[in-house]
Parts: C-alpha cells; structure tokens; sequence
C-alpha cells in the first residue's frame, strides 16, 4: 500500500504556530514565542515566528537565530578584529550589555528571514522533505488557497521517517 499522508496531515496549524505582524519589535517577537512554548510544553518548541503585513500575507520568518542576531550589538558586527578572533567580543563589551534592551525595540521586518519555500497542503511528504532539503530550510509554510493554513518541521518529518523505517 503507497504511502498516502501529505503535507497538511503533518502540518502544526496556523492557529497554533506563533505569528506577529511585521512591526512588532523583537522584545515582543520574544515574549510571542516564550508564550508559545510555555502553552505547547511538551507538544513543540517554537523555533520561529511567521511575520505577516496587514492583508495577512506571509512576508517572511523570523527565527531565533534572526533575533539573536537583531540584539548584537552593533560594533560587534562592524569590527574585522571580532571577524578575525571573536572571543575578543569580551573585550569590547558582551551581548547582555546596556544596548541590548535598545536593539530589541527594532521592528521584527528589519531582521526577519524571507520565505525560501512553500508547500502546498495536498503536497506528499516526499515532495515537501525534497523542498526543505533543497532551500536547507528546517521549516515550511503550508499553503492552501494561497494563503498559509500551517507549517511542517523538518523534525516531523524525521519522526514519519523514522516510524516508516524503524516499523513503529
């Protein structure tokens, strides 16, 4: 019997997955996603938050990674010594100095992700795994009727695989 389950089968829906308009500020892109992981404890662990702008149409991702990267300070980017050897980053200041309640007042738009990739929700799984791999992306919206209904985590999909070949 052919593997039958798609995309939406897997899919965390949007109604679950942390999402915030785009000029929400990281400080509270943050507190969006400690709140989701505190209301789906031991269900998933938020990695990312959908930004949406005013029709509801999906402009980007952001993940942790993108907010922690909005927080650096920015002399830390700008200095080739840092490139060079970045333990000297202790030297010139660290990243829960005075600056970072400032940079997390920056709009989510200016350090979110763009979109790589989507997914339709009849997609196979195949399909989607294929996408993901492809864009090296961990995370893609599912779309139905042009509009996003959800997201697949390339952990899910592990986990299908591994019960798939594992006999589980």
């Amino acid at each position: 019997m052919p593997y039958q389950k798609t995309a939406k089968d897997l899919m965390i829906p949007l109604e679950d997955y942390p999402h915030i308009p785009y000029w929400f500020t990281l400080r509270q892109a943050m507190a969006i996603v400690r709140e989701a992981a505190v209301k789906f404890e031991g269900t998933f662990e938020p990695r990312a938050v959908l930004v949406f702008d005013e029709k509801y149409q999906l402009m980007g991702i952001l993940t942790l990674r993108d907010i922690i990267r909005g927080l650096e300070p920015r002399f830390l980017k700008e200095t080739n010594l840092i490139k060079g050897d970045p333990s000297l980053a202790v030297l010139l200041g660290d990243l829960f100095g005075p600056n970072i309640k400032e940079q997390s007042q920056r709009a989510v738009s200016e350090v979110m992700s763009p979109i790589k990739v989507t997914v339709n929700a009849g997609d196979s799984l195949p399909k989607a795994l294929f996408s993901m791999i492809k864009e090296n992306v961990g995370l893609i919206p599912v779309m139905q009727d042009n509009k996003v209904v959800g997201m697949l985590r390339l952990s899910d999909l592990f986990g299908e695989i591994s019960r798939v070949v594992l006999g589980d």
